[in-house]
């Protein structure tokens, strides 16, 4: 798959938020059931989503080694903060931005591809990729899941 790597900037979003510490091997279920209590605590306050969730890496996840990943959920409105769920904003930042369509565990190409296309413009990350996940697994086939990575970057050094 061909991938076409774009820039913009992101406005703050205000979100509902959860961390967990994850393996290679658990994410998918870690991701599920983080998304399943954020559900829950939106519903128990009255919530609604304001957009599609979202993962944060805040550390690489591979065979060897567990990290962290925070899940979010956009709202209109701060939820209270109970049981490891906080309000918090997110975005606000320069980005790279790359579609995937495909299967989740094929995401791997799409980081290699804005992971390139960073450091070949002069880039460097300046902050955790993101994953924005703009359709339900549970009612689309793998191959027509989209995925937008979204990369906070900072300016070329001149």
């Amino acid at each position: 798959m061909a991938y076409e790597i774009q820039m913009t900037q992101t406005a703050p979003q205000l979100v509902a938020a959860i961390k967990t510490r994850t393996s290679r091997k658990t994410i998918s279920s870690d991701i599920a059931t983080g998304f399943g209590t954020l559900v829950h605590a939106l519903a128990s306050a009255g919530a609604t989503a304001a957009g599609p969730p979202m993962v944060i890496y805040h550390s690489m996840i591979d065979e060897e080694t567990e990290g962290d990943i925070e899940l979010c959920i956009p709202v209109a409105t701060p939820v209270e903060s109970s049981n490891d769920i906080y309000s918090c904003e997110v975005g606000g930042d320069h980005i790279a931005m790359v579609m995937h369509r495909g299967p989740y565990h094929e995401l791997s190409a799409a980081y290699g591809a804005i992971t390139q296309w960073i450091g070949e413009h002069g880039h460097s990350p300046a902050g955790p990729p993101r994953e924005i996940y703009l359709n339900d697994p549970q009612t689309v086939a793998p191959e027509d899941l989209l995925t937008r990575v979204e990369w906070p970057i900072a300016p070329p050094e001149t």
